[in-house]
């Protein structure tokens, strides 16, 4: 049973999330969470073997590093990174697919033979909808033929899921999603302010291991000064950054607006001094006198008159 006597770290933070899926020593529940995800079962099971460092270095091309939430390898060499995103990010599916290629082009070693690549799976979990074009909160994408629908190859394979979705689904059936075997790592995101969340997830923990493992390695990270420390730490630091992004939308929403009315007055007052010069040319006037009261240079002057003759 969780104690509620403390706050529980927000398990959609990067650094919380790490702490309870990135580390070797809870493999178990990494292994759980990304075999429901992924529907693999028996032999097929994804089984993580190693765990390499999260800190890429900077590319040659783009002079950027990137570090990852979670990364590891299978015994079968395939490449796992798991991303979790709380705050809006311009162009995520771009940013992903950069993040896949240099997992994959890491691989690669001079004089190698690319049948020795191994495939990578990217799993993006993102706090926002991504993907408007769809109601589904859990997308799968391969390499696929346009017409005929066959695979190319089975080393791509990019998973995103959008918990904003995942909630509207949910509903207040909470023990009924907890028994999917992917539901209740996706609510475990959420419980941590949610108490009827949390009561269910219990439930479902007297018949599993891992997940009764995952909610005492979770009160055990926020019961401890450190680790809750450099969470709130980090929690700061990714609130300060939307509400930099919400900052910099706000001014960017501000000078469109004023741009748009400045263009809509030109373009009001454009159409007043045609309207005034056509007036003026039908009475007879001539286009010096409707250039001096109008304002207008020559040649439009002399366009409208072609037009009104």
């Amino acid at each position: 049973m969780m104690m509620d006597t403390h706050p529980l770290m927000d398990l959609k933070t990067d650094y919380a999330f790490k702490q309870l899926f990135g580390q070797p020593q809870t493999a178990d529940i990494l292994m759980a969470f990304v075999n429901a995800l992924l529907k693999r079962e028996d032999a097929d099971r994804f089984v993580a073997s190693d765990w390499p460092n999260t800190e890429i270095a900077p590319s040659r091309r783009s002079g950027k590093g990137k570090r990852l939430d979670v990364y590891v390898h299978s015994e079968r060499g395939e490449r796992l990174h798991i991303e979790i995103q709380v705050g809006r990010v311009a162009a995520w599916p771009k940013r992903s697919l950069l993040y896949w290629s240099s997992l994959y082009e890491a691989q690669a070693l001079a004089g190698m033979d690319y049948g020795a690549l191994h495939r990578v799976i990217t799993i993006n979990i993102v706090n926002f909808v991504m993907l408007p074009s769809t109601a589904r909160y859990h997308t799968s994408y391969h390499v696929y033929e346009d017409a005929q629908r066959f695979l190319l190859t089975d080393v791509f394979e990019v998973h995103c899921v959008e918990l904003p979705k995942f909630r509207r689904t949910r509903g207040g059936q909470m023990l009924a999603i907890a028994q999917d075997p992917l539901g209740r790592w996706l609510l475990l995101l959420d419980a941590a302010k949610n108490r009827r969340i949390r009561e269910a997830l219990e439930v479902i923990a007297m018949a599993d291991p891992t997940m009764d493992h995952a909610l005492a390695v979770w009160e055990e990270l926020s019961q401890d000064p450190g680790q809750y420390a450099a969470y709130l730490s980090r929690r700061m630091a990714l609130l300060d950054e939307v509400s930099q992004v919400h900052s910099a939308e706000q001014k960017g929403l501000e000078k469109g607006l004023q741009r748009g009315l400045e263009k809509g007055l030109e373009k009001g007052f454009r159409q007043a001094q045609w309207a005034i010069a056509r007036a003026m040319l039908a009475d007879g006037e001539s286009i010096t006198r409707v250039m001096k009261l109008t304002g207008l240079p020559a040649e439009e002057v002399a366009d409208l008159q072609r037009h009104e003759s």
